[in-house]
């Protein structure tokens, strides 16, 4: 098959699935995005949780029967 045969029925299958292509030029891909995802919201209590053992992991704390 040539490639004008090709594109033709692209174009064909396309217009039955009413799938709609945006060209290259198109605006969407010279504009830049922000994507944004949402996560987990932080409470005050999972905040200093993690304070704490953020602190625990740096401490010199030993707790040997020895001392």
């Amino acid at each position: 098959m040539s490639k004008e045969k090709n594109k033709e029925n692209k174009k064909e299958i396309l217009k039955k699935l009413n799938i709609k292509q945006a060209s290259s030029d198109c605006s969407v891909y010279k504009n830049s995005a922000t994507i944004i995802l949402r996560g987990k919201p932080i409470t005050a209590q999972s905040k200093k949780e993690s304070k704490f053992l953020d602190f625990l992991s740096r401490a010199p704390i030993s707790f040997d029967n020895d001392e």
